[in-house]
């Protein structure tokens, strides 16, 4: 979307109004980092800033690239271009920032009130902003992605380590029925069964592929759960990402999402609501559930 004002009046605006304006909500797991790194060692401060502001200097510059494509079939060219080589001059900013980073600059951070959080080099503010406000969720969770390696997040944030670190299958490997009545896979109490005369190979790429990503989405949950994020099983929402093969799994109030390449459970819009009941109990103590998955109803055959 760009901007219908004069540039410089845009690039006042850019670090003021792009910014989404929040709720009153519970504090999100990017917002609980931000809040333990303001006391962590600056050298850690230093990494999550070198991280933020890399990831969203790429954003500008691809929202810069945008303008310039629009402008060549838009009678407000010259409007966009001039707005395409304000963003590139703000996001060129940003890299210097960087530079002045690795020099020793001081960094701090800050979780605002109903404001995205921000992080100060010096006497540089810059609001951690994604320029679309529909894809904060996803900017704050490339971040953390990148940040949280190793077990740099579980030591700053964590508050319960005696639960045991749920870990995912290397692969998944379903049961198989086969009868008169069809093909039935089975994985963990997870099933899908098939009409009888379909193609089996196409079948079994289809429940494997389903079971992966309900085994990847469980593992995920888990592990936020482990990190104290409450999740709200009935809320829970998923997106497409533009420009990107992951999807957006909401999983609260909060803000806290999870990037996931979820294809299959993005294709059918129940899905999701289906398997939570799965989801929920897959790494509770003798929590298997069975679930009974039909592929004619979700429209596979």
């Amino acid at each position: 979307m760009a901007c219908e004002l004069q540039s410089r009046t845009c690039l006042w605006l850019l670090l003021l109004v792009v910014s989404p304006i929040w709720a009153e909500v519970p504090e999100s797991r990017y917002e609980r980092t931000v809040v333990a790194l303001q006391t962590a060692e600056p050298t850690v401060r230093k990494r999550f800033a070198r991280i933020a502001l890399f990831e969203l200097a790429g954003i500008y510059l691809a929202e810069a690239d945008l303008a310039r494509a629009e402008a060549e079939a838009s009678a407000k060219s010259r409007r966009l271009i001039a707005w395409s080589q304000a963003v590139s001059r703000y996001a060129d900013g940003l890299f210097l920032l960087l530079e002045e980073i690795e020099q020793g600059a001081t960094v701090s951070l800050r979780l605002n009130d109903k404001e995205v959080p921000s992080i100060a080099v010096d006497n540089r503010t810059i609001m951690l902003a994604h320029p679309r406000r529909d894809q904060q969720a996803a900017y704050e969770q490339g971040v953390l992605a990148e940040f949280c390696t190793h077990s740099i997040c579980r030591e700053l944030i964590a508050q319960d380590e005696q639960k045991p670190i749920p870990v995912s299958q290397n692969t998944v490997a379903p049961d198989w029925v086969f009868s008169k009545a069809g093909l039935r896979c089975d994985y963990r109490g997870l099933q899908i069964s098939f009409r009888p005369g379909g193609q089996m190979a196409a079948q079994k790429a289809l429940c494997t592929q389903l079971m992966e990503e309900a085994e990847m989405l469980a593992t995920e949950i888990a592990w936020q759960q482990r990190h104290s994020v409450a999740i709200n099983w009935d809320g829970m929402l998923i997106k497409s990402t533009p420009g990107k093969t992951a999807h957006l799994v909401t999983i609260n109030d909060a803000g806290d999402s999870l990037l996931l390449s979820l294809p299959l459970m993005h294709s059918a819009p129940d899905l999701l609501r289906q398997v939570t009941p799965w989801l929920q109990n897959r790494f509770l103590p003798d929590g298997q559930v069975t679930l009974e998955l039909d592929a004619a109803d979700l429209g596979w055959e």
